[in-house]
């Protein structure tokens, strides 16, 4: 109870925090120089400076939308509005029948979002998973745009998902979670929560791979492990090298690495260590992804 507490106080102030950074930085943004509204949304769709993290989420989106926190740079959205939960998944299922409309969607959701970071001279980050379906617009809309594919270990994230109930009907954010579209040699129905959470995962990563395969310049997407998020400071740095920013001193990345973040507090499936065969092989059936990625199964 007392480390609940503890933590609902920690997102209640970093919550507050933001709120003041946000004030400070609109008081100062009107004391600029007069703009020249006419052009501005065009040097917004050539020169704006922005980034989408690119995952399954579960993987340390929320660690990442820290440690960016830590630049001033930086405008990071975590969970920014609308946060397109149903409509990600529409836009994975329909959007090469659709793609003027998906195109038209995106940009009127973050148009907005990255012209106020633009004004502010900061680079627009956004680490909701939610977006990673709506990568081929974004590209297109936001020339300056790059990208962090985002990736964790399938085990540690399907846990997660059979943690939170993924796949139940119990939480609204099931209405966002992908399903097999037209695929006669899966039987959704008759699948293992673990083959389904394995499948949403390797699903997702595959059009990740898809997106990048088809992106003409492969200097604007950057491959990170969540592993090594956690893990080594050096990685944040490697980040704010590919985003042409500098790095927070080593020692305010090492204290955020080290104070949990999102950890899931109340944990109804074994580790991946001590789970039995068959679901073992329940998972490497379905997370076909994992030897690209350099993982242990």
């Amino acid at each position: 109870m007392l480390r609940k507490c503890l933590w609902l106080a920690r997102e209640l102030f970093d919550f507050n925090l933001e709120m003041i950074n946000e004030k400070i930085a609109s008081k100062r943004m009107s004391f600029g120089k007069p703009i020249d509204y006419a052009s501005l949304p065009r040097r917004v769709y050539e020169q704006a400076p922005c980034c989408f993290v690119l995952s399954t989420g579960r993987c340390g989106t929320k660690l990442l939308t820290k440690l960016m926190g830590l630049s001033k740079e930086i405008k990071c959205k975590h969970v920014p509005f609308p946060e397109l939960i149903y409509f990600s998944k529409l836009a994975y299922e329909t959007f090469e029948e659709d793609r003027k409309k998906f195109k038209f969607a995106i940009n009127m959701a973050r148009y907005e979002l990255i012209q106020e970071a633009f004004l502010r001279k900061q680079t627009y980050v956004e680490t909701n998973n939610r977006i990673t379906f709506f990568a081929p617009f974004l590209t297109e809309i936001f020339k300056q745009a790059k990208f962090i594919h985002l990736v964790r270990h399938p085990a540690d994230f399907v846990r997660s998902g059979i943690n939170r109930e993924w796949y139940k009907g119990r939480n609204i954010h099931d209405t966002g979670r992908i399903v097999p579209q037209h695929n006669k040699q899966i039987d959704w129905s008759e699948m293992t929560q673990i083959e389904r959470i394995a499948w949403l995962w390797n699903e997702t990563n595959q059009f990740i791979e898809n997106f990048k395969l088809n992106l003409k310049d492969p200097d604007r997407i950057l491959f990170v492990k969540a592993e090594d998020l956690f893990s080594r400071p050096e990685t944040t740095q490697k980040v704010f090298s590919f985003l042409k920013l500098v790095s927070p001193p080593i020692k305010k990345i090492t204290k955020i690495i080290r104070r949990s973040v999102n950890v899931q507090r109340n944990s109804y499936c074994s580790k991946y260590d001590q789970w039995k065969q068959q679901e073992k092989d329940q998972l490497s059936k379905y997370a076909g992804l994992f030897s690209k990625y350099n993982y242990n199964l």
